[in-house]
C-alpha cells in the first residue's frame, strides 16, 4: 500500500459501496445504512437474514472483510444482484455492465419523454423545424438569443446534458 493511501476496504467493502453508489432512485441521494438496513427489515420473509446498520457499515468500510454467507444473500437480495457478485470479478464485471446499460436506457427513455412533452407545443416544433440546415455558428447564436430571452424573463437557465448519442461517438 502507498503511503498515505486510505486503507483497502477489501473486494467485498468496495463492491458494496459501488451498489449503494450506483441503485438508488433517479433524483434521490444514496440510501444510508440506516435506510438499508430497515428497508432490507421491512421487506424480509420471516426467518429470513438481515443486517444491522452497523454490520452493514463494517462491511462497507472494510472492518468485517470477511463477511457470512446469510449476509451477502440479504445484501445481494435487497440489491438484486446474484450472491457472487460479492466473490466473483466476472460476475460483478457483467452485472455492473448491465446496470449501466439499463442506466443509460432510462436516461434515454427520460429524454425522449421530455423532448416529446416540449415537442407538444406547436410553436416550439415550428421554431425546431426551422433550424433544421443552419450552420453551427448560426445555431450558437440563436441559442444566445434565447439563453438571452430566457433569461429575461425569469425563467431557469436549460441544464445542459449531455446525451446518449455524443457519449456512445467519444
Amino acid at each position: 500500500m502507498e503511503e498515505g493511501a486510505p486503507p483497502s476496504r477489501g473486494v467485498i467493502g468496495d463492491r458494496l459501496d459501488h451498489l449503494i453508489k450506483e441503485l438508488h432512485p433517479p433524483g434521490q441521494p444514496p440510501f444510508s445504512e440506516r435506510e438499508i438496513a430497515r428497508k432490507m427489515a421491512e421487506k424480509a420473509e420471516p426467518a429470513a437474514p438481515t443486517l444491522t446498520h452497523a454490520s452493514i457499515s463494517n462491511i462497507r468500510n472494510g472492518t468485517t472483510k470477511n463477511p457470512g454467507v446469510d449476509s451477502l444473500r440479504a445484501l445481494a437480495k435487497f440489491f438484486g444482484v446474484p450472491v457472487a457478485y460479492f466473490l466473483d470479478d466476472h460476475v460483478a464485471e457483467v452485472t455492473d455492465r448491465r446496470m449501466r446499460e439499463i442506466k443509460e436506457g432510462a436516461e434515454r427513455a427520460r429524454a425522449s419523454d421530455e423532448l416529446a412533452e416540449v415537442l407538444e407545443d406547436n410553436d416550439v416544433r415550428a421554431i425546431a423545424f426551422r433550424l433544421n440546415g443552419l450552420s453551427v455558428k448560426a445555431l450558437r447564436g440563436i441559442r444566445g438569443i434565447v439563453e438571452g430571452v430566457r433569461d429575461s424573463e425569469g425563467l431557469p437557465q436549460v441544464e445542459e446534458k449531455t446525451t446518449w448519442r455524443r457519449r456512445s461517438r467519444s
